[in-house]
């Protein structure tokens, strides 16, 4: 909680004090996204799965698609 407090405070120029005085769920909400933006676009820079838990792509040879897309057309 008190990095919360800091990071907001940090983030809106003012004293702890204050945020603890005047900050409402809305200005945690917004913290929140701000964080996990900063956090995918860091993950982007670096190349990683932005997703975290996400299934890495399967590759797939051009026999496999095409099996794939026949029995689509059939199904």
């Amino acid at each position: 909680m008190i990095l919360t407090v800091h990071n907001l405070a940090e983030n809106y120029k003012c004293l702890p004090s204050e945020v603890m005085s005047r900050a409402t769920t809305f200005d945690l909400y917004v913290l929140d996204v701000h964080t996990k933006w900063v956090k995918y676009q860091h993950q982007e820079s670096e190349n990683k799965r932005a997703v975290p838990n996400a299934p890495a792509r399967p590759v797939l040879n051009s026999e496999q698609m095409r099996k794939m897309i026949e029995s689509a057309r059939s199904g």
